[in-house]
């Protein structure tokens, strides 16, 4: 069957629309986090684990407390980025992501996060980590509910969908840089 020249563009963009209103079945995507250990002297660092369950495409959006500063992480450079206390790491099919950070400050602290999946257009909280930081030893007890808190993830702030864009910018870039320096 033959298309007209006419009828080309119009058929492309039906097939597009096609598959943008085609529903897409739910991959029960979820993200956990372990920490090494939850009891830690100050000027210890604490390996973090973010095991990703069928996310193909995403993100995820964790927030350090701020009684602890990020010092590194397994991922690529070029997927991931860091404003203050929060780390941003995109994800292509990823499994495992690990970072490093280091008690700071002594108290009781929590690491929240989030996780986007672009494919199917949801996204969860990863549950709270808490952490207690001790003076000099690993803590025994924790310190008040509310000393040195970092405050859980809200819908205050805006729209987590805004970093959808970016992170699949850096991918596509990550992926063309990757296919380039093969060649």
């Amino acid at each position: 069957m033959m298309v007209s020249r006419g009828l080309a563009p119009i058929c492309c963009i039906l097939i597009l629309a096609a598959f943008c209103v085609v529903p897409v079945w739910a991959n029960d995507a979820a993200v956990s986090r372990e920490v090494d250990r939850s009891s830690v002297p100050v000027g210890d660092e604490v390996l973090v684990t973010l095991s990703v369950d069928s996310l193909s495409v995403g993100g995820v959006v964790e927030t350090i407390p701020e009684g602890f500063a990020f010092l590194e992480t397994s991922y690529p450079m070029e997927k991931y980025g860091v404003s203050g206390q929060t780390l941003t790491f995109a994800v292509i099919d990823e499994r495992e992501i690990t970072y490093r950070v280091q008690a700071k400050t002594a108290g009781s602290w929590t690491f929240a996060g989030r996780w986007i999946d672009a494919v199917d257009k949801t996204e969860d909280a990863i549950s709270p980590t808490v952490v207690s930081v001790g003076s000099g030893v690993a803590a025994t007890g924790a310190a008040p509910a509310d000393a040195g808190q970092a405050p859980g993830p809200t819908s205050a702030g805006g729209a987590p969908w805004v970093v959808i864009p970016a992170l699949t910018a850096a991918a596509v870039a990550a992926g063309t840089y990757a296919a380039h320096k093969k060649r």
